[in-house]
């Protein structure tokens, strides 16, 4: 399982999980700037819907980012010797990925909260 096509696939499955976590942020991010419209906007009548579609959203997002961070850092651990010499492996390794965890889980997750809490609090 360590040849250079193997080399190459792990490359490219890292790369597609990379591109997915920044689509998943991308439109994580679209979908709060559509709801601070509507919520500045006071469409009230599309509050039930929008706290659907605002938690659903938030969901999949933080667990879409988790998930793809996990698969990226899966594909890092299947690297032979060799490849874990490098530059590029040793720097994967040192990064905090937990970190990034719990600031995607925060910033989304404290985002719709106070999405929520604009829509329906006092």
């Amino acid at each position: 399982m360590n040849t250079s096509q193997d080399r190459t696939n792990r490359i490219m499955a890292w790369g597609t999980r990379g591109r997915d976590l920044l689509w998943i942020m991308s439109m994580v991010l679209v979908m709060h700037i559509v709801l601070f419209g509507l919520i500045g906007a006071g469409f009230s009548a599309t509050f039930i819907p929008a706290t659907v579609f605002l938690v659903f959203f938030s969901v999949l997002g933080i667990m879409g980012s988790i998930d793809a961070m996990d698969d990226i850092a899966a594909v890092a651990d299947d690297a032979d010797d060799e490849e874990r010499k490098t530059v590029s492996h040793k720097r994967f390794v040192e990064t905090q990925w937990m970190g990034f965890k719990v600031l995607i889980a925060l910033g989304f997750g404290l985002t719709a909260l106070a999405e929520l809490w604009v829509m329906w609090g006092p």
